[in-house]
């Protein structure tokens, strides 16, 4: 059997080897791209769909294993079938983009076949068909999610294939060393065009073949009686990787089905890391997990001391990204006063004339320029950069460090030359948003490089409009740096807030003096918000958990500007971070003023219920998680603890109701 067997490998490397050279001119014909994106780990547009070439391979390597009647055929064609069936759904994807929904149901169509056709050659019960849907399903999708840096895909395949050819060989099963020798030979093969430089990527064909030629020969193997010793061990690390993903992000409510890319290998790379480097980190892993398997299989090792080699690799695999420094930093739960130097201090504030606004042609940051402007300040509107990151490679101590070398905060210090004051009215305003680099750039990294721009250019203050739902959903809110962030927005605007302190915090003295201001839930004329708010509360929709009297955070973009005027003015300390005042009414006033009618009253353990229902949901899909936020504002609303603004900006219910009642102002007073 060994010279079949090498037959059928050199089948597989020859075919390999010459098929890209075929396959490059045709996916160039029909514009095979792909173009990076927030989950990418390239930087250029490269031809993908070149797992053609590893799928004819291997087409043709089993054909000659039938050709030479090395094995049963049942087995072979289950294979064929399964993975040329996968490969095609792959390779649609890659030309038209088919949607999450049709992949998956093909993807358990094939995994369902799959099943039955490996229940009836094996002769077990069809009930098992389930169990190996979900699997063959399950294993096309990890193969999919770790095809993402260069040769990772390939050289899973090669240590994958070779784990099978000797499990099969060592439990008498002709077909699984088959199968084994001719994946191995056919990813081994597609590796000099992906893993330095890469001008071919694998693309959806190749690793839905992938994940498809593994899943179905473990499922078959172990439907055969060979042992999970010899067949699972090997995916040991990626699996790991899979599950603690789709856990973490569940758990952070970032929404499971969301691109992304936080996956360790990934995450390693945001570490420093080369993709070379990182591919051999985790296919070493995984072959050690391999050789573990079968030690225990032989007795070599007691079965104990294997299981637990493979969970320790696996778990220091998942770990290493967070071993290594790649993790978001918060700070303790303490109070931070931002004061201004002496002589900033000794100048008289009606002196401090001169405003810059950031991000000035927003909602907020538009109302609060022509609120300084009435109040007879100089302002000077400026444009905010566009600034994107990545989380993974973010933490407080490192956004400071970037921001004093990032040549936009140079840019950004000519601009500001000159002004006494400068606010940063800038982000992204997306509670329901994804974490992509826009959020993390725009909410987390932005902030420092404006106040570093500021420190450059001579100002006395640094104003920070950041977002009360840093703290999520404490019932108080205040003043602390206590963060509860419960989606991607918040979390990246609770990183913002951490850049700050922790660059007021290296040197208290320096200029300028930094401020965050909390805002609430802002409402003005024109806001879609707003419109939005006057839409429900006007419907029967409009309701409020008993009794209804819980204050509301809906507040005016008025009161917001005078706390930003308040805190810009003061000549002495202000603490670090602000909280926008309430602004008196009720979450039933809110309803009833914007709607002209009662609002509905529900029994509060109808609202609770209902709500834990969407934030669970929320793990899933992030946009259920920002409904069911909504949601627990209008019945439940959230307290606020009175603070620095408090007794210093005159309170105005008038222009917020009148706003409320008729989406505009009459008298801006």
């Amino acid at each position: 059997m060994q010279v079949e067997l090498a037959l059928v490998g050199t089948t597989a490397l020859v075919l390999g080897v010459l098929l890209p050279f075929a396959v490059r001119p045709l996916l160039a014909r029909i514009g095979s791209v792909d173009v990076p994106n927030d989950r990418s780990s390239h930087s250029a547009p490269t031809l993908r769909g070149g797992g053609l070439a590893p799928l004819l391979a291997w087409d043709a390597a089993l054909v000659v294993s039938l050709f030479l009647g090395m094995t049963d055929v049942a087995p072979v064609l289950i294979l064929l079938a399964a993975t040329n069936l996968a490969a095609a759904v792959g390779f649609v994807d890659d030309v038209v983009s088919l949607g999450s929904g049709v992949r998956l149901l093909l993807q358990l169509a094939i995994g369902v076949s799959s099943g039955l056709a490996v229940t009836a050659v094996f002769g077990l019960s069809p009930w098992w068909s389930v169990l190996m849907m979900i699997a063959i399903a399950g294993y096309i999708n990890v193969a999919n999610f770790i095809d993402g840096i260069n040769g990772i895909s390939g050289v899973h395949g090669a240590i994958a294939g070779l784990a099978f050819v000797v499990a099969g060989s060592t439990a008498g099963q002709t077909w699984l060393a088959v199968a084994g020798i001719a994946l191995a030979a056919a990813f081994v093969a597609f590796l000099p065009w992906n893993l330095r430089r890469p001008s071919l990527f694998l693309g959806d064909v190749g690793s839905y073949l992938l994940g498809a030629v593994i899943g179905v020969v473990v499922v078959m193997a172990l439907a055969a009686g060979v042992s999970p010793l010899l067949a699972v061990p090997v995916l040991a690390p990626w699996l790991a990787d899979t599950m603690t993903t789709i856990v973490r992000r569940f758990a952070r409510a970032e929404g499971v089905l969301s691109a992304h890319r936080t996956h360790a290998y990934q995450r390693l790379t945001d570490t420093g890391l080369s993709h070379g480097v990182v591919t051999a980190i985790a296919g070493s892993v995984s072959a050690g997990s391999a050789v573990l398997g079968y030690l225990s299989w032989t007795q070599a090792v007691p079965t104990w001391l294997g299981l637990a080699g493979i969970v320790a690799l696996s778990v220091a695999y998942v770990a290493l990204p967070r071993i290594r420094g790649s993790r978001l930093l918060m700070p303790v739960n303490r109070p931070f006063v931002s004061s201004v130097p002496a002589v900033a201090a000794a100048a008289d504030p009606r002196q401090r004339r001169r405003w810059a606004v950031v991000g000035a042609s927003g909602f907020v940051g538009s109302g609060i320029a022509a609120h300084l402007r009435s109040r007879g300040y100089e302002v000077r509107e400026l444009r905010a950069p566009r600034l994107r990151c990545d989380a993974q490679q973010l933490s407080g101590e490192s956004i400071v460090r970037q921001a004093s070398v990032d040549p936009v905060a140079a840019e950004m210090a000519s601009q500001l030359a000159g002004v006494d004051v400068v606010i940063n009215a800038a982000g992204a305003a997306a509670p329901d948003a994804d974490a992509t680099q826009d959020l993390w750039g725009a909410n987390s990294y932005l902030p420092t490089v404006l106040a570093e721009a500021s420190r450059r250019a001579g100002a006395a203050r640094f104003v920070h409009l950041s977002s009360a739902a840093v703290q999520g959903r404490d019932k108080v809110l205040d003043e602390s740096t206590r963060y509860s962030p419960f989606s991607p927005y918040s979390r990246s605007k609770a990183l913002g807030e951490v850049g700050l302190l922790m660059l007021a915090d290296a040197d208290r003295d320096a200029r300028p003096s930094i401020v965050i201001v909390r805002a609430t839930s802002v409402q003005g004329p024109g806001r879609p918000t707003t419109q939005r708010l006057r839409r429900l509360a006007a419907s029967r929709l409009a309701s409020v958990a008993s009794p209804g009297s819980q204050q509301s955070v809906v507040s005016g973009l008025h009161g917001l500007a005078a706390t930003v005027e308040a805190v810009g003015r003061e000549p002495g300390a202000v603490p670090g971070v602000v909280l926008q005042p309430w602004e008196g009414l009720s979450v039933s006033d809110v309803l009833r003023t914007a709607g002209s009618r009662r609002p509905l009253v529900l029994p509060r353990w109808l609202c609770t219920m209902t709500l834990s229902t969407g934030y669970f949901a929320g793990r899933v899909a992030p946009g259920f998680a920002g409904l069911a936020r909504r949601l627990e504002m209008m019945w439940f609303g959230q307290t606020q603890q009175e603070g620095w603004a408090s007794p210093r900006v005159a309170r105005d219910e008038r222009w917020l109701q009148q706003v409320l009642a008729s989406g505009e102002v009459r008298d801006d007073g």
